[in-house]
């Protein structure tokens, strides 16, 4: 009996000291992290989250990523419009309790605002990066800041806006943008337009809720709104209590906002589990200016246009003819005017014609020099000017777009016509081969001449005495 009570004591112990073990881990001031070796992240305590340096481009940011799978994908970027920063730079967490970044030459950027005064930071297993004062008590979290994503336990209160990356290898801000505004709706718009049903494409919400609507986001992937009193007015997703599976809500370069899930016990990927709006065409601008939306066949340029960015659609299409000024006085000549079917963007007419055909709609437009494109619908036409936005192929709708294009392709160099260079290269070549011929021509004679000359030198020394 004696040799049972110190096994009760050791077991006992070991529970205790279990029990105490912190449920995160703390990094204090004076830490650093670096882009490259063994250092360049604080991992959460379980491994699933880390906070550090991540490649982007040709260099490095600074983020929190899922590192606990093995496809790492990033939930938050700091500085995410500032360019990428080279091999050689320190995450210095300052004795001052401040978080920058120093370059090798001394320079610094803070990454978490203002935070002087912060003891301690953790990577929580939520995802959250929290910095704590000397009281324990949090002062800055990267839930307060949502990039693009958005994980179970944060929310998203009045007047907070998530925004869109510009590409899923460029997290800099995109085009689109996710606010719950003042008016207790979640809503959707594109980036520089003003938040009214009219620039909207998308929203979820109850109208007369007043300011205090929150989006919140559980740990069973149940998205949700609750209202000032804490009551839940709109389920965006019901939950699924499944072990081993974790969510994350993504507001994706393409404007779609989607929630995925991934389960770490099958090593597998990220499902879509949700996604809103349902159109890959709804969110405006996803093709640019002058291009339209096209279900199937994804972004095009309208007719006369040439995309701007090979590598992205956001900058949209520009004229690949060269534009004459407008006279008023002048007829309008070397223009023609062609259609695309079920095809309208967004309302900006300086002018609106009642038109019988779309054959007259279509001369309204060219006999106009300030008409650059016309809209024609139910007898209707309205002309616009440059650019087109929010362009899409419209389902069963009888819109046509009527855009004007000229007869004249641009000249790679508009001071040198293309037909001119053609030419220019062909007088060259032409050129070139005239000289080769007269000096075959020079060299053939000179042969002659000089075998001419051998043959009287050697009858003139055997006729000598």
């Amino acid at each position: 009996m004696a040799t049972i009570w110190p096994l009760l004591l050791l077991f006992s112990t070991i529970s205790i000291a279990e029990a105490q073990q912190p449920e995160q881990s703390f990094f204090r001031a004076g830490s650093f992290l670096t882009p490259t070796g063994t250092n360049s992240s604080w991992l959460s305590r379980s491994g699933l989250y880390a906070f550090g340096f991540y490649k982007q481009g040709n260099g490095y940011a600074v983020g929190i990523f899922v590192a606990g799978i093995r496809q790492k994908t990033l939930v938050w970027t700091a500085n995410r419009d500032n360019p990428p920063v080279p091999g050689d730079v320190k995450l210095h967490f300052t004795s001052n309790g401040r978080l920058v970044l120093q370059t090798a030459q001394g320079m610094e950027t803070g990454i978490a605002g203002n935070t002087e005064g912060a003891a301690a930071a953790s990577m929580l297993d939520s995802g959250n990066f929290v910095l704590y004062n000397s009281d324990n008590s949090k002062i800055w979290q990267s839930f307060d800041k949502p990039t693009d994503t958005f994980l179970p336990g944060q929310k998203l209160t009045t007047d907070e806006v998530m925004f869109s990356s510009y590409s899923a290898a460029n997290q800099s801000t995109g085009i689109f943008r996710l606010i719950m505004q003042q008016d207790g709706w979640l809503a959707m718009y594109p980036v520089g337009t003003p938040f009214t049903i009219e620039y909207g494409y998308w929203g979820a919400g109850v109208s007369g809720e007043g300011t205090d609507v929150t989006l919140n986001f559980d740990a069973d992937g149940r998205l949700y709104l609750l209202n000032g009193t804490g009551i839940s007015i709109v389920n965006i997703t019901t939950g699924n209590p499944t072990k081993g599976v974790i969510y994350r809500l993504t507001l994706d370069p393409d404007g779609i906002l989607r929630q995925y899930s991934h389960n770490m016990d099958q090593n597998g990927v990220w499902n879509v589990t949700w996604s809103g709006p349902k159109d890959v065409c709804d969110p405006k601008g996803l093709c640019g200016i002058n291009a339209f939306c096209d279900q199937d066949a994804g972004c095009e340029c309208l007719p006369g246009f040439k995309r701007v960015n090979q590598d992205s659609w956001a900058s949209g299409c520009e004229r690949n003819f060269d534009s004459k000024s407008c006279k008023s006085n002048e007829a309008v000549t070397g223009y023609t005017m062609e259609a695309e079917l079920h095809t309208e963007w967004h309302n900006d007419s300086y002018s609106i014609l009642t038109s019988s055909t779309q054959d007259a709609c279509g001369e309204a437009c060219l006999g106009d020099c300030n008409c650059e494109a016309a809209l024609y619908k139910d007898g209707e036409c309205r002309k616009q000017r440059l650019p087109l936005k929010f362009g899409r192929r419209t389902q069963g709708e009888s819109s046509v777009a009527l855009i004007k294009v000229g007869t004249s392709p641009i000249s790679p160099d508009p001071r040198v016509p293309k037909e001119s260079k053609k030419k220019n290269r062909v007088d060259i070549l032409i050129i070139g081969v005239s000289l080769l011929s007269f000096a075959c021509i020079i060299l053939v004679i000179s042969g002659i001449l000089f075998y001419k000359y051998r043959v009287w030198l050697y009858r003139n020394i055997s006729n000598a005495p």
